[in-house]
């Protein structure tokens, strides 16, 4: 769903590129800054990506010849009679030097190429594989302008990872996210870096500075986490979250875009796993094979010309990780260039809440323009790499009531997704879609009515790796979807947090049973009825700055935690099928912590 008319603003904030120089590579950590030559150490001081890791000055163009690196050329790839990038001191990055590189575009088909052909010095550094991040420094015209950027790799058969890049007036650090490209193109053998400029209308002169590809890494949370444990890193512009031994999910653009297991793959679709709103027909389902592109750009052209994209860490805990992502759709480039995105723009929300124990929970929420959706009802796509051998798997005739799409591998410890909804939100249909060579494989579920905004949650477990069958499948889908009862003698549950989309107590949207105190003590029996409960989670709402101490069947329990809001978060692991007897006690609200 990376569309070609819906630039990711974010993402595509300016793009960057990479050139040559093995002399201008960094030694790694700022401990060694004082080593660095002083061409590079401006640009580590100017450039926070720099700060933690490795870098790659491929072009400052503060000496002669890096110029030779880059050619104007046609669509047929020849130079004909257009002039040639220059050196200049009339536009550069005065914190990291005093010149940059000139060239004029004077119609849509002009390219602008870093490929060294020209050169007889130097040549184009080829390998990116050990580095997450491309940064590139371009200035923008008053009015902005619209660019088509490209990395290719490859001779005899060129792959190609292609992105729309917005730039504002000045100067704009793009920083592009290689392992997003890497899932396109190699590389290991990077041949060719090329800007063109499809919109214009008339000559354009473009000023580039400050190539550099970075190994930007940083853990944020459980460096050294052992089996079972959370952590978090933040790598390119992708945050990284997993369980060590377990799985891995990365994000990218407010989206999942990559999961693995062990030593898989990225087994779901590099363009994001989703669950993706689309709108639909009313008949959709109706049809023998009907037809839907779900990632197709005219299903949202009447929200916005180009998407506005974010994502932030809202939770890093042992306990657990959230990440929130947002897409916002605005009317152009001029727009991005010289406005942000406001919450109140048309557009789509999604925030994960992710276990240790490889639950995670997805909150969805749409809202749409004044004109409203494509189509009278609102499904979800869920799209995974067809090529990892995974095959769908829906309830039995006699677990109809169940909803879930399990999608299942053959063989031991090999990585399942089961994906499953509210008991309220139905999704009676589904559909699967797949690319030609399916790599792409998506699986559709509907439907809701449209309506201003649209607010849905959904459930993933991703581990452990042994859910093969509807039986496994519909024991997790069925503790989702039918909350335990909570035999309450002391305190209350809270049916108007949030994530709690029926107001029962229980937070689809986190996996929380939501609980409030009375005075300072809460007392409840878990009774887990007639399914297995797997790895409870609790919320006790009101106890921010407050200690707190939670007993299970009288003994102490450890695996607790705190939310954003510092209200207490505690576990009962593993699998419950026998009544618990919970007692949570605390320090009264103004006794010192």
């Amino acid at each position: 769903m990376r569309w070609a008319l819906l630039a990711t603003a974010l993402a595509l904030v300016p793009a960057g590129c990479e050139m040559l120089q093995p002399t201008s590579e960094s030694p790694p950590g700022p401990g060694l800054k004082n080593q660095l030559p002083p061409v590079l150490q401006r640009m580590r001081d100017t450039y926070e990506d720099l700060a933690s890791g490795r870098f790659i000055s491929l072009a400052d163009f503060e000496t002669p010849g890096q110029e030779m690196l880059f050619r104007c050329v046609g669509p047929d790839g020849t130079e004909g009679r257009r002039p040639q990038p220059t050196l200049s001191i009339l536009r550069s990055r005065n914190e990291t030097g005093g010149m940059g590189l000139k060239v004029r575009l004077a119609d849509p088909t002009d390219q602008l190429v870093c490929d060294g052909k020209r050169s007889q010095e130097r040549v184009l550094v080829r390998d990116w594989h050990s580095y997450a991040l491309l940064l590139m420094s371009l200035y923008g015209p008053p009015q902005g302008a619209l660019l088509e950027f490209t990395l290719q790799s490859g001779q005899q058969t060129p792959l190609r990872w292609v992105r729309t890049v917005h730039v504002g007036p000045g100067w704009n650090l793009i920083r592009l996210d290689l392992a997003t490209a890497g899932d396109w193109i190699n590389l290991a053998d990077v041949r060719a870096l090329v800007w063109r400029a499809p919109q214009l209308t008339a000559p354009l002169d473009l000023y580039v500075d400050d190539i550099i590809i970075a190994d930007n890494a940083q853990h944020i949370l459980g460096e050294q986490a052992g089996p079972g444990e959370l952590y978090v890193l933040s790598r390119g512009r992708r945050i990284c979250v997993g369980t060590r031994e377990r799985f891995e999910l990365s994000f990218a653009d407010g989206q999942i875009v990559a999961w693995r297991s062990g030593d898989d793959d990225n087994l779901v679709d590099p363009d994001g796993l989703g669950p993706w709103p689309l709108p639909l027909a009313g008949d959709w389902y109706s049809a023998p094979s009907p037809s839907i592109a779900y990632d197709d750009p005219q299903l949202f052209a009447d929200w916005g010309t180009s998407v506005a994209t974010a994502q932030r860490i809202v939770e890093a805990t042992p306990f657990r990780v959230v990440v929130a992502g947002q897409w916002r759709f605005v009317g152009g480039a001029q727009s991005l260039a010289t406005s942000p995105a406001q919450p109140d723009m048309p557009g789509h929300t999604w925030q994960y809440v992710i276990y240790p124990s490889g639950a995670v929970y997805v909150s969805v929420q749409s809202g749409a323009p004044a004109t409203g959706w494509h189509g009278p009802r609102v499904g979800y796509a869920l799209a995974i790499d067809g090529r990892r051998g995974f095959h769908r798997i829906d309830p039995a005739p006699g677990e109809a009531s169940t909803g879930f799409v399990l999608l299942a591998r053959a063989g031991s410890q090999r990585a399942d997704l089961l994906w499953s909804w509210p008991r309220a939100a139905q999704f009676p249909h589904r559909h699967e879609l797949a690319s030609p060579d399916e790599r792409r494989v998506a699986v559709i579920v509907g439907d809701v009515a449209t309506s201003p905004v649209v607010h849905t949650a959904h459930m993933f477990r991703l581990w452990p790796p042994d859910i093969e069958a509807a039986p496994e499948a519909n024991s997790f889908a069925a503790d989702y979807q039918n909350p335990a009862p909570l035999g309450l003698t002391t305190g209350k549950r809270l049916t108007d947090a949030p994530g709690d989309l029926d107001h029962d107590g229980y937070s689809e949207a986190e996996g929380t049973y939501e609980l409030v105190l009375d005075g300072s003590v809460l007392r409840f029996d878990f009774a887990p009825g007639p399914l297995l409960r797997y790895d409870a989670v609790f919320r006790v709402h009101e106890t921010a700055g407050r200690r707190c101490w939670v007993y299970a069947r009288g003994r102490l329990v450890t695996d607790v935690g705190r939310d954003a809001d510092d209200n207490l978060l505690f576990r009962l692991g593993h699998v419950a099928s026998a009544p618990v007897g919970v007692e949570v006690h605390t320090t009264t609200p103004d006794a010192a912590p």
